[in-house]
């Protein structure tokens, strides 16, 4: 099956018991709300969790104009730019969509705005499936019981995807390639 935001929103319609649609340009009401809804939902779950399906590397070189004080550096964010992951230094603001650092470049880890759901991995389509679900069921049923059960299920899907980011990415260090100085001390 092909994942697209109209197999998404009708898994989240299957789990409220509603009606299923053909488009989210349907004419139906359940269409009209999963358009309204789903371009924020998927900014808000893409930013709650570092997808790996959602990740990019960029070297930033800042513009012309500095920082009044503090940095000598100001990098624009990627336009498609959601969440840090690394700025590649220790030392770095964010402030107003702009990275503000002393370096001469930034080496940008980011979650950006994925929105080709065919790229999503299953986890995340299934997120935004019991997400969705956990808006639009009291306004489908009258009643807060589904979306409240399918928030306590992406909340357990959350924390399998971390399981799982833990499991596919090696280990790091807290303190960098040095020793930190109070470890150091004690030996």
């Amino acid at each position: 099956m092909t994942i697209n935001q109209t197999s998404i929103c009708n898994e989240a319609l299957s789990l409220c018991g509603a009606e299923s649609i053909d488009s989210l340009d349907d004419s139906t009401e359940n269409a009209r709300r999963c358009a309204n809804i789903y371009p924020q939902t998927r900014l808000s779950l893409i930013r709650m969790h570092p997808w790996s399906c959602c990740v990019k590397r960029v070297i930033l070189s800042p513009v012309t104009t500095h920082p009044s004080f503090g940095y000598a550096n100001t990098f624009p964010l990627p336009k498609d730019f959601v969440r840090l992951i690394s700025a590649g230094t220790k030392n770095f603001d964010i402030e107003n969509r702009h990275i503000l650092a002393n370096s001469n470049s930034i080496e940008l880890i980011y979650v950006y705005d994925n929105n080709n759901e065919q790229t999503w991995d299953a986890l995340l389509a299934e997120a935004m499936s019991l997400y969705l679900c956990s808006k639009i069921a009291k306004p489908i049923t009258g009643s807060q019981a589904e979306g409240d059960s399918a928030w306590q299920k992406l909340q357990m899907l959350l924390k399998q995807a971390r399981a799982i980011n833990g499991q596919e990415r090696p280990s790091q260090t807290f303190y960098g390639d040095d020793e930190a100085s109070l470890i150091g001390v004690r030996y």
